[in-house]
């Protein structure tokens, strides 16, 4: 898994084409009209630099930002409707909500503060007003404020006059809203708007000269962030990014011109273009068949003569929604920044289920245990282990081994955990591998093994012997088995005897280890990658197994990297039997998880927070607010109930 946070990260043809053009003409193909006010609604005490039109009931209004009264909403003929009359505000971020009624944000100079507000028709006289939810204090002046509606919540945009930005989800409490950091985001100065596209999930910031960028809007994913339009294509000091939800468009003013470009169509030429003599035009929208527009410091708005853009249904995202699940807590980050977290497992308490250990590996220093509350208790620096499995065994001190395979010296790391819950590190064995990636263990009667792979292709079996002495334990290769390309989860089903492994661009392969051993088996693929029920890279796998073993509640977990969720199979894992997402648990102040590398379940009941197991996942975006990864935990009653599971 590869993150790439940077700083304005583009491609170098991208680059090229974002600062000079590399040589290719700027003019766009759509013909320039010249606009000519066809009216001009005057602001009577109103000096403003940003207008959006917002409908309430049946009637339509124009909200201004004002450097004098803050917020005003006029009706279309330029009367005063409302106003909050609170101090300075530049910039404003309007949203839908429920009921028919707005969300908006503001920075409001005075104060330093990013206020939120809600515009309702007041019930007895029917008229619209502001209410007050909430505030965050800033420490810098923001330039740019954005919403976005995302799984049924409000999560906001800022940017600041530094470049620096963060993504918040904004909701109600008790009393006032609150601000949850999600995400910082990162540009240089000169940011001038923003907006955010909800049908196809990107967020649109406007940085004069450079262009406009296009980013994921969903934290949960790789940024991407990609050149929507070339600063070339674009005029001077362009602001005032403003999106047409029914035909699709992004609408921007720059200067003496407005253009309009098609939101599915990135460094394409405008649909629309036009010119307004003699103009600083700083703010453009469209409302119904009128183009209206600002100009800087503005007294009045423009009524702009032309034929717009025919208004088209916005196409659908694509990507088909997915039952989404909260976890019930999270561990603490791993003590490496970056892609460190990998792979959990889980140990059952004998004599207390709720004092039961997680096992996670920090595949740059070592592994970690942690409770059940994901507080840390121990931490082992043996070196950069990758994935870690445990079994029972039958020893005088251990109840339970836990192997983890180990890329600072190739070969696998042991560990012993008591009955009491305390875990010893009882070494490494090396093994003649290129870089040993993924492992997991089975028990064959008393015997104890593990399967190895190498990430050059391979799976490895070898027999754990313990012995007496726990420290001089061995390491005895058994068998090969041949993959055409990396593997890294596997798990094994003990009492059928199954191998499960991940080939991650293909699919989930099963092995029947005793016919292998005996010769006659071979990998069977039993779940292909299709890009929709999974979806490369496959990696962490889990057997949820219930107390009588029946297959009918028993499920092969497998992550589904590529789109960041969860695919479950039936216990051969040759049916697809549903899929989910872990999302934000808001309440316990817990983001989800996605790009999950390693994974482990269990149907034992784990106390009132898990009565039907536990599912243990990695994160590999540590969100709310952004940290080192860990790992969230989600409870498998909760999945049940999602998927309809029996």
């Amino acid at each position: 898994m590869m993150h790439k946070h940077f700083l304005g990260f583009v491609s170098a043809a991208a680059l090229c084409g974002l600062l000079v053009g590399c040589g290719k003409t700027a003019e766009p193909k759509a013909q320039t009209e010249k606009l000519k006010p066809q009216q001009s609604i005057s602001l009577s005490g109103i000096v403003s630099s940003q207008l959006a039109p917002l409908t309430l009931g049946e009637k339509n209004y124009l909200l201004l930002a004002s450097e004098e009264r803050a917020l005003v909403l006029v009706d279309e003929d330029g009367s005063e409707v409302a106003s909050l009359d609170t101090g300075k505000v530049e910039r404003f971020a309007l949203q839908a909500m429920a009921a028919g009624n707005w969300l908006v944000a503001i920075y409001e100079e005075g104060r330093s503060e990013i206020q939120l507000y809600e515009i309702a028709r007041e019930a007895t006289a029917n008229q619209p007003q502001f209410r007050f939810l909430g505030a965050r204090k800033s420490e810098a002046p923001q330039v740019a404020l954005c919403f976005s509606s995302q799984g049924g919540r409000n999560h906001l945009f800022s940017i600041d006059e530094t470049g620096l930005g963060y993504e918040y989800v904004v909701q109600p409490r008790e009393q006032l809203w609150s601000f949850s950091e999600v995400r910082p985001l990162y540009f240089g100065e000169q940011v001038s708007a923003c907006a955010v596209d909800d049908t196809r999930a990107q967020l649109l910031v406007a940085q004069p000269p450079l262009g406009i960028w296009s980013l994921n809007a969903d934290a949960e994913k790789d940024e991407e962030r990609r050149v929507f339009a070339a600063g070339s294509r674009l005029g001077e000091n362009f602001a005032g990014l403003w999106i047409d939800r029914q035909a699709g468009n992004l609408w921007l003013a720059g200067a003496d011109r407005v253009l309009a470009f098609d939101l599915t169509q990135p460094m394409s030429e405008p649909v629309f273009a036009g010119t307004v003599a003699s103009a600083e035009l700083v703010s453009v929208a469209r409302q119904g068949q009128a183009l209206l527009a600002l100009e800087e410091e503005s007294d009045s708005i423009l009524r702009l003569a032309t034929a717009l853009p025919a208004a088209t249904a916005a196409t659908p995202l694509s990507e088909k929604e997915i039952p989404r699940v909260a976890p019930r807590a999270q561990t603490e980050p791993v003590a490496s920044a970056g892609d460190a977290a990998d792979d959990p497992a889980i140990w059952i308490n004998p004599r207390n289920v709720a004092d039961s250990l997680i096992l996670g590996t920090d595949k740059k220093s070592g592994l970690n245990v942690y409770d059940l509350s994901g507080r840390l208790l121990q931490q082992f620096p043996v070196g950069r282990v990758n994935n870690v499995d445990l079994r029972s065994v039958e020893h005088p001190r251990y109840t339970a081994l836990a192997a983890a395979s180990n890329r600072t010296t190739p070969g696998v790391s042991l560990f012993g955990i008591t009955p009491a819950g305390e875990v010893d590190s009882l070494g490494l064995r090396e093994m003649d591998l290129a870089d040993p990636y993924g492992l997991c263990l089975f028990n064959k009667g008393s015997k104890t093994f593990s399967w190895v792979s190498d990430k050059d292709g391979g799976l490895h079996l070898a027999e754990i012997l313990l012995g007496e002495n726990p420290l001089e334990w061995k390491l005895s290769q058994r068998a090969n088995v041949q993959v055409q390309s990396q593997v890294e989860g596997c798990v094994v089903d003990d009492e059928r005897e199954l191998l499960f492994f991940g080939e991650e661009d293909a699919g989930v392969w099963r092995l029947d280890i005793a016919a292998f051993v005996a010769g006659e088996g071979r990998p069977q693929l039993v779940a292909a990658v299709d890009g929709e029920k999974l979806v490369a890279d496959v990696e962490g796998m889990g057997l949820y197994l219930n107390e009588e073993g029946s297959g009918e509640q028993s499920y092969l977990v497998v992550s589904s990297q590529g789109n960041n969720s969860y695919a479950l199979f039936t216990r051969d894992g040759s049916e697809f039997v549903g899929h989910f997402r872990v999302d934000m648990n808001l309440d316990l102040g817990i983001d989800g998880s996605s790009e999950t590398d390693g994974l482990e379940v269990t149907s034992a009941g784990l106390g009132a927070a898990y009565p039907q197991g536990l599912l243990i996942v990695q994160d590999g975006r540590n969100r709310l607010p952004s940290q080192a990864q860990n790992f969230k935990l989600v409870s498998w009653a909760d999945i049940a109930e999602k998927l309809g599971l029996p």
